[in-house]
């Protein structure tokens, strides 16, 4: 490669950058069609949160039937399996991408590393401490992220006519966040530090996580976007390091 290597993070204009958070988002597409090696690295990560999710939804509606059995016998088993099965898998799609975040950290920064490679031929710049600060990451980013969705949702609990674009503002930045942490979580990057380089180019964190975001409302492509976005952040953080010092 190198890709995308007309990007200009000197230019002034938020639009500019905007647009090309979204390209680089779809060039993760792109990439993960053409590069071998990545597709063989996102099917763990896929197929992993497809069976965690399904094995919830399965023990939920097995627990809840059970519960239902003993205390009202067995003609409501099978209505009270089947509607909890659904809300489980329901409550699964929206929970997917900060699921998917912590229990697969370390499968997600070992496709970052496979794309830096490939992109820039060389090994990333990294300070690797295991897979369970991996995980740790991931979590402290989660609970970050969670006090922001609570306060979003207090915010349109108490004034409603805001709530909704406030949430899917707030929808739109937790996905921008949620992939560019990978890549920086990647070389050493505290969650400070992470936040300040998010802060600093949060126009293309915009773009990027509204073309993340639309993704992920769609149900079953939206299994794909973990690894289309890791490559796309991934691309992207490798743009900005060509232009700062992380």
């Amino acid at each position: 490669m190198p890709t995308n290597h007309n990007y200009d993070n000197r230019v002034k204009n938020p639009i500019y950058h905007v647009v090309w958070g979204v390209r680089f988002f779809f060039s993760g597409i792109r990439e993960l069609t053409r590069q071998p090696a990545l597709l063989g690295l996102s099917l763990i990560p896929i197929l992993l949160t497809f069976v965690l999710l399904l094995g919830l939804a399965l023990g939920g509606a097995w627990i809840a039937g059970r519960i239902v059995a003993d205390v009202f016998g067995h003609d409501l088993r099978l209505f009270v399996e089947a509607l909890t099965f659904a809300l489980a898998l329901v409550i699964g799609y929206f929970l997917y991408l900060p699921v998917a975040r912590v229990l697969l950290a370390p499968f997600a920064e070992a496709l970052s590393r496979k794309t830096h490679a490939i992109n820039a031929g060389n090994a990333i710049r990294q300070s690797d401490l295991g897979s369970a600060r991996a995980m740790w990451e991931g979590l402290k980013l989660v609970m970050f992220q969670s006090v922001i969705a609570l306060l979003a949702l207090a915010l349109g609990l108490i004034f409603p006519p805001v709530g909704a674009p406030v949430g899917v503002i707030v929808a739109i930045f937790l996905c921008g966040l949620d992939f560019f942490d990978i890549p920086l979580s990647t070389r050493g990057l505290r969650l400070r530090r992470k936040l300040s380089v998010i802060w600093r180019n949060k126009s293309l964190a915009i773009g990027f996580g509204a073309a993340a975001y639309l993704m992920l409302l769609i149900p079953v492509i939206n299994l794909f976007s973990l690894p289309v976005g890791v490559i796309g952040a991934t691309l992207l953080a490798d743009a900005l390091e060509r232009g700062e010092e992380f």
